[in-house]
């Protein structure tokens, strides 16, 4: 699953931009609203049941699956004698 800051518990709206209240330094930085829809690598990430900060929408993962063409497959199988 990718982390985003937005779906993250801990995220809140300040006057200022976004902040972490469980930011792994110790320190509440500021953010944007571009920062906080960019992956991150939290240790501390928490999925939030009330969905991203900006829209309220939940996290929704994108199904990545590739189909394999069919004719490869019997193009290999033809040249066995």
């Amino acid at each position: 699953m990718n982390q985003y800051c937005r779906y993250c518990a801990f995220c809140f709206e300040a006057e200022s931009g976004y902040r972490c209240s469980d930011h792994p330094k110790g320190k509440q930085p500021n953010w944007s609203g571009e920062q906080i829809k960019r992956k991150n690598h939290c240790k501390n990430f928490a999925l939030s049941d009330l969905g991203d900060v900006i829209t309220g929408k939940q996290y929704h993962p994108r199904n990545n699956t590739k189909e394999y063409n069919s004719q490869q497959l019997s193009f290999l199988e033809g040249n066995e004698k």
